[in-house]
């Protein structure tokens, strides 16, 4: 395939490995400054960049959308409605108002547009829910993850600045959420959240806990002041598993009485690869949503978020805008 990047922060590099790794192209970057953009693209051997979207888009298969969150709803819609297939980076935009819009233009173009939550393609995962289906440690229980680095509080950058949705909930919360959504397959039936909140009002330390049906919690923390466990647990009523670096996981870890065994599901590049993958077998298919990362599953997502919002109190320009704009 032949990819439109959008955006050129540090995630993009990854995607970029990635998707040369298995066989694809990335022939033009997009960003909001052209000679930034220039200066990417040169360093990265690809041929196109500038600011313009449309002209951008020209003759490429696919946009992997990788810009601040503030933006990934203007520059999706754009796409989509012109007909170019989206992988866009998680949260798929910052409030459900904008998700919505996103999934009605991807509807109304019949155009493929999917939330790159990769963790939901790792390999491991299969194994980890195979392990649950099949009752090897009973009904799960417990869900305890948490993610969480320390980052030096700058009010300009991406993660501290409302104006482009910064926090931790939306940066790294979604993963532990994302986690528990991949166990428990529903939505939560109680929420609540507590937080440590910055200066300028985004969500520095996060604490969740979410109770399910059948009385099954969740246990989730998510930080950018504070490095945190970065690990999870999922225990059930006869066993538990253990996956570290859960969102990025190649390993995890049964214990069911005296019994512990490993498995191992490294990365064929660095994990990206798994929904670049993804992307192409489903427009292969001819299909505009992936059965992985649904749109009903970024809906919910982001209507959980939403909501955990409300409840620290934690609210940005974009959710008081008529109009979105970047």
């Amino acid at each position: 395939m032949r990819w439109l990047i959008v955006g050129h922060g540090k995630i993009t590099a990854n995607f970029i490995e990635a998707a040369r790794g298995t066989g694809h192209e990335i022939v033009a970057v997009a960003g909001r400054n052209s000679e930034r953009a220039s200066t990417f693209a040169n360093k990265n051997g690809i041929d196109k960049s500038g600011e313009d979207l449309l002209f951008l888009s020209e003759g490429v298969d696919a946009a992997y959308i990788a810009t601040p969150h503030s933006e990934h709803c203007n520059g999706a819609t754009t796409l989509l409605e012109k007909g170019v297939p989206v992988l866009c980076e998680k949260p798929l935009a910052v409030n459900h108002r904008q998700v919505e819009k996103m999934v009605n233009a991807a509807k109304e173009s019949n155009t493929f547009l999917m939330e790159a939550m990769w963790t939901r393609h790792l390999p491991i995962y299969e194994e980890v829910i195979d392990w649950i289906k099949k009752g090897l440690i009973g009904e799960p229980k417990l869900v305890d993850a948490s993610l969480g680095f320390d980052s030096p509080y700058d009010p300009e950058s991406r993660l501290w600045d409302p104006k482009l949705a910064g926090g931790s909930l939306l940066d790294v919360g979604i993963y532990p959420l994302t986690l528990a959504d991949l166990i428990y397959e529903t939505t939560p039936e109680n929420v609540f959240s507590l937080a440590e909140l910055s200066p300028d009002g985004v969500d520095a330390h996060i604490a969740i806990t979410l109770q399910y049906q059948n009385s099954a919690l969740a246990t989730l923390g998510s930080a950018i002041n504070l490095s945190l466990p970065n690990g999870a647990s999922i225990l059930g009523e006869s066993g538990s598993i253990e996956i570290p670096y859960f969102w990025c996981a190649q390993k995890a870890f049964t214990t069911k009485g005296s019994e512990k065994r490993e498995t191992v599901r490294p990365h064929e590049i660095n994990g990206f690869e798994y929904q670049i993958r993804e992307v192409d077998r489903c427009l292969s298919e001819g299909l505009t949503q992936s059965p992985k990362v649904s749109w009903e599953c970024s809906l919910s997502m982001i209507q959980l978020m939403d909501s955990i919002r409300s409840e620290i109190g934690v609210s940005y320009p974009a959710d008081d805008e008529e109009h979105d704009g970047i």
